[in-house]
């Protein structure tokens, strides 16, 4: 089934910025074509890759944010070709500031969406300056609140980096906004995003506490957050879960299993019930909470606080996630195929619908749509 943006034409000069934005594009229906140097995008260079299979077509990163995409090769002097790609395009995705970029307003339709993604925005005294994922996370102060207080900040994401998919998933929401628009107005818009202000937007410690504008010092808190006790990760037998105690009625679940379980009834003393008391006694707290969680498995804990009421997650492995029997039941896992025709399985669509248009086909080799499009 078709899906509800096929007919529109994207077309993709970003790398990691927008990569995550356009493949969405083409899960939506959307024809989106990426525009590769003769060398390839540096998505293909990304680990980790599958070691049967030749660069520049084995960086599995590339296997998946290339699904369901279209390679085409354009020398960046062949201002030719590009005027060629982009005189049909409906979305034009980059990552570059305007006068940075060979994409000149007279090569683009009227109706076309452009959305820049760039490090600090359109504006400013700092529009250009340059970035990385973990520029993001330090001008957005998320990195200086994010480790343990007596260590140096450390990043927040590994390999994902995460802040450049924050900015992809802001991109693809105003650019269908953008795209909505068109259906009345029937002109183009300009879409601008800043990866500081994607990363700001769902910084816990340096978005929303600004609202109050208390300027108080936030320290790092470890795996530990002082929003509550218990809050944060506590280790079990086969690795360790999320407990997130805030309301009384959890504490009250909690205190009682820790109970029932190790002995201990001073757990159970009114005076712990204030929140306060608690935070005060934090290092108390997590001892006993320890005590119930060591000789524990991930999943025994889960299914005991879920029946208790108690909001406790299992920090899962990659093993444990594949054989999840939940997501297996939800049917969420995909497959594809490597350009050695290995099919390997996938994370599925992001969200659901009522129609089964969700469809992605394997990411496509250097240059394997040139001559369609350009001849």
């Amino acid at each position: 089934m078709a899906g509800p943006y096929s007919g529109v034409r994207v077309v993709d000069t970003t790398g990691l910025a927008g990569a995550y934005a356009t493949r969405l594009f083409a899960g939506l229906g959307a024809e989106v074509i990426r525009l590769e140097p003769p060398h390839g995008s540096p998505l293909r260079t990304l680990a980790p890759f599958a070691e049967s299979i030749e660069p520049p077509e084995n960086s599995l990163w590339w296997a998946y944010l290339g699904m369901g995409t279209q390679s085409v090769v354009v020398d960046p002097d062949d201002g030719d070709a590009l005027a060629q790609i982009l005189s049909e395009a409906d979305v034009v995705f980059e990552d570059r500031l305007p006068e940075q970029s060979p994409i000149t307003a007279d090569l683009l339709p009227d109706t076309a969406i452009r959305t820049t993604i760039v490090p600090f925005g359109l504006t400013g005294p700092k529009r250009a300056w340059k970035t990385s994922n973990l520029v993001s996370w330090a001008a957005s102060g998320v990195l200086y609140t994010t480790g343990f207080q007596d260590k140096v900040p450390v990043a927040p994401a590994g390999h994902l980096q995460l802040a450049l998919h924050a900015s992809a998933a802001s991109a693809l929401v105003g650019t269908l906004l953008a795209l909505r628009a068109r259906r009345t107005s029937g002109t183009g818009q300009e879409v601008e995003i800043s990866m500081h202000e994607a990363a700001l937007m769902f910084a816990p410690e340096t978005g929303v506490p600004v609202f109050l504008d208390d300027r108080v010092h936030r320290e790092r808190s470890g795996n530990r957050r002082d929003l509550g006790r218990p809050f944060g990760l506590y280790p079990c037998s086969d690795g360790f879960v999320s407990i997130i105690v805030l309301m009384p009625r959890h504490w009250s679940a909690m205190a009682e299993w820790v109970a029932e379980t190790t002995g201990n009834e001073t757990i159970m003393e009114e005076v712990f019930q204030d929140l306060g008391v608690r935070m005060e006694s934090q290092d108390l707290i997590d001892t006993w909470v320890e005590e119930l969680t060591v000789g524990r498995t991930r999943l025994e804990l889960f299914t005991e606080g879920q029946r208790r009421g108690i909001p406790i997650t299992p920090v899962n492995t990659v093993s444990a996630l594949v054989d999840d029997p939940h997501l297996q039941a939800a049917q969420y896992w995909s497959k594809t195929q490597l350009p050695n025709e290995v099919e390997v399985t996938v994370p599925g669509a992001p969200f659901r619908t009522n129609s089964d248009w969700w469809n992605i086909t394997p990411a496509p080799l250097l240059g394997q749509h040139t001559e369609l499009h350009l001849g």
